[in-house]
């Protein structure tokens, strides 16, 4: 590993959310989503708007909110290529962002992006698109399309106008305010003659897929089959805040989903697939045998569990998070009571966190030396443990091999005492077990549908199509060609992947076929902070680090045979998605490029200066 620091320099170490994510509201909560799309603007300069024209304004009053506005934004030499600003708008509560882009013309759009409401002028400006600082969302600067997850809407686009000297926005202040735009969509045209798509699942992969299906005007039938109660929902969210309610983490509102006749069967799961027959049969006794003409398989994967000839009992308080309602038991479960947390990755981390001060105590147990070691390597898992985990009194017991003995009230069925390989013994009121998942494919054992042998995960081209006609597959349940690092072939469970496979398939399904073509970012939060992270870093060969660990401001780069893999960050926005939009346009990066330019700056303007 090589670390250099801001100050310093580079020097050699052997071989081998951070509270800019603060939230812009009272009502957005730690981790949770936004209730409401109005944040303060008070670190941003206010800038004084020069009217042309307002209409409806008489006497220096200012239009209300539904009406139109016409706003100098800035001079036509005054702002440099790439760069991105915030302009005060009449009538409006939030601020335009505009832009200069790489082609030399000026862009007019809202200033949030519509995942989490993160300040797209703190973001990626490439050529035609900006790519969020936080999450990776991306945007078109010239259609306010999405062009990559995780969101579900898209953002305003305001016309800009060269008047004499002056360039000129003109919009609807509404639209300066309601930030994010919805997309024309399709409904169901009830034509008895018209085609019928089943989708399994009720994720984003799913929920995506449907969405998109209606944006590309398909009006046959769709129904979704999930196995849960609730409509698909922000499930990221669970590990960070337990306690979190179903009303304020939903992807989508009930009267959208009918308005765009998205039919959701809840409680619905399937037991096999007949795909000789195109149907498909289900505990539901309401679809049993339901026909379709497309099927896309959505299914996510299922929590890894401890088996029952290892526990012995099937103890009441072992608690596995994978639904709202996991979650919220455990929340409950938890709070003043000793918890023991089996796994030391995202899950198990992220509810210690969350338990560090409404438990009486938080202890985890882990196969490896520090948290996150697979995912961010040692010296990255160590700081975060010693910085973060060790200072709020989260105990870590490392390099445990497994667990030798489970001890407790056998008739009551209560978990007491945990008795480890090596020969510590734990006293625990709850056992939350965080230690993988598994694709839930068990349904499609005689499906005739090509599943990877050893993971079980369901086997899909660049195109999300299965090797049976008219089956498509998406999101964590399915293995594909990661065509921005050389398509090899993965199965990955981030949340902006199951939204890119989910669109995927539907554009297959409606003829307008687009091989997959994203880059895996995902996040992690804990104590207020974010660890952001870009790429395929499978057995990565040595680590660079720029900036300074102690300081808990660094970004991490991970190499393979001399080029860099993936990349991940905490306080260092908006390098890793610097990272990402360079590799989302083909650009390969060299140990030398980040050792001169560790921050990637200079090679983005050259890229996209390059071609624009």
């Amino acid at each position: 590993m090589e670390i250099s620091s801001e100050t310093t320099g580079s020097h050699k170490m052997g071989n081998g959310h951070s509270r800019d994510e603060q939230p812009r509201t009272d009502a957005i909560h730690r981790g949770g989503p936004p209730e409401t799309v109005r944040f303060e603007t008070k670190d941003e300069p206010k800038t004084t708007p020069v009217t042309k024209s307002v209409n409806g304004a008489k006497n220096g009053q200012l239009p209300t909110e539904s009406e139109n506005f016409e706003v100098v934004a800035c001079k036509t030499d005054e702002m440099k290529i790439g760069e991105m600003r915030h302009v005060a708008v009449p009538g409006a509560k939030q601020q335009l962002l505009v832009g200069k882009g790489y082609d030399g013309q000026h862009f007019a759009m809202t200033s949030a992006c519509t995942h989490y409401n993160a300040f797209l002028k703190n973001g990626v400006l490439s050529n035609g698109r900006i790519r969020c600082p936080w999450h990776g969302a991306c945007f078109s600067t010239k259609t306010g399309d999405i062009e990559e997850f995780p969101c579900n809407d898209g953002v305003h686009i305001f016309q800009v106008n060269t008047v004499g000297n002056d360039v000129v926005v003109k919009g609807s202040a509404k639209n300066v305010d309601d930030q994010k735009r919805a997309f024309p969509m399709a409904k169901w045209n009830r034509d008895p003659d018209g085609k019928r798509v089943v989708i399994i699942g009720g994720g984003p992969a799913a929920l995506i897929c449907a969405e998109t299906l209606r944006k590309e005007q398909f009006q046959g039938q769709i129904i979704m089959l999930t196995e849960e109660p609730s409509i698909p929902y922000d499930r990221p969210k669970l590990s960070k805040t337990l306690d979190a309610s179903i009303e304020k983490i939903q992807l989508r509102k009930d009267d959208f989903l009918a308005r765009y006749d998205i039919d959701v069967r809840r409680n619905a799961k399937v037991t096999s697939i007949d795909t000789a027959n195109k149907f498909v049969s289900s505990t539901d006794d309401s679809i049993e045998g339901m026909k379709y003409d497309y099927l896309v398989i959505a299914t996510g994967q299922h929590v890894r569990t401890l088996p029952i000839t290892e526990t012995k009992v099937d103890w009441k308080n072992i608690h596995y998070l994978r639904t709202i309602q996991d979650a919220n038991a455990i929340g409950e479960a938890g709070k003043k009571k000793h918890v023991v947390i089996l796994g030391s990755s995202f899950i198990g981390m992220e509810c210690a966190a969350y338990f560090s001060d409404k438990a009486t105590s938080v202890t985890v147990i882990s196969r490896t030396r520090v948290p996150f070691q697979h995912a961010f390597g040692p010296e990255v898992g160590e700081v975060i443990k010693t910085e973060l985990f060790d200072k709020k009194g989260v105990k870590f017991l490392s390099s445990i091999e497994g667990i030798e003995e489970y001890i407790g009230d056998e008739h009551e069925r209560q978990l007491q005492h945990l008795k480890l390989s090596d020969g510590t013994k734990l006293d625990l009121d709850i056992l939350i077990v965080g230690i993988g998942t598994i694709p839930n494919t068990d349904f499609l054992a005689d499906s005739g549908l090509e599943l990877n042998p050893r993971s079980r995960s369901l086997k899909v081209d660049e195109f999300m199509a299965t090797n049976i006609p008219d089956v498509y597959g998406a999101g964590d349940v399915v293995e594909f060609p990661l065509k921005v690092f050389s398509s090899v072939r993965a199965t990955i469970g981030h949340w902006n992947i199951a939204h890119s496979l989910g669109r995927t398939a539907a554009l297959s399904i409606v003829g307008n076929k687009t091989p997959i073509h994203t880059v895996p970012y995902f996040w992690t939060q804990v104590f207020g902070k974010s660890v952001r992270y870009a790429g395929y870093g499978y057995r990565f060969d040595d680590i660079f680090i720029h900036g300074t660990l102690a300081g808990m401001k660094f970004v991490a780069y991970y190499l393979k045979g001399g080029e860099v893999v993936a990349a991940a960050s905490l306080m260092y926005d908006p390098v890793v998605s610097r990272f990402a939009e360079l590799v989302s346009h083909g650009k390969k990066i060299t140990k030398s490029i980040i050792e001169d330019d560790p921050e990637l700056t200079k090679l983005v303007d050259a890229t996209f200066t390059a071609a624009a």
